[in-house]
């Protein structure tokens, strides 16, 4: 019981998120850019950075959501609490 229970807070905790959407590999996040389907990872980051000032970035993923893509960038905040930023990868703008 208690088991179950602990598998559903966790699912529930990433529920809809673009993690368990389909993320593309480091090879196809290069292909995405260079078609023009999205920004480059870089800028992705800084629209994260603006967004979590003086946060440092831990992780940079391009997954496939809504119809779209969208990079899902893990930034670590100053106050040590971890930050889920989603930014649109065409447009660069936060979700």
């Amino acid at each position: 019981m208690r088991q179950t229970l602990l598998t559903l807070v966790i699912l529930a905790a990433f529920a809809g998120s673009p993690a368990l959407a389909s993320c593309l590999s480091q090879g196809e996040m290069r292909e995405a850019v260079a078609a023009g389907q999205a920004i480059s990872a870089v800028d992705a980051t800084r629209a994260a950075q603006q967004a979590y000032s003086g946060g440092e970035v831990t992780r940079v993923e391009l997954c496939r959501a809504g119809g779209g893509l969208v990079y899902r960038i893990t930034v670590l905040q100053r106050d040590g609490r971890v930050a889920q930023v989603n930014v649109d990868a065409r447009s660069g703008a936060l979700r």
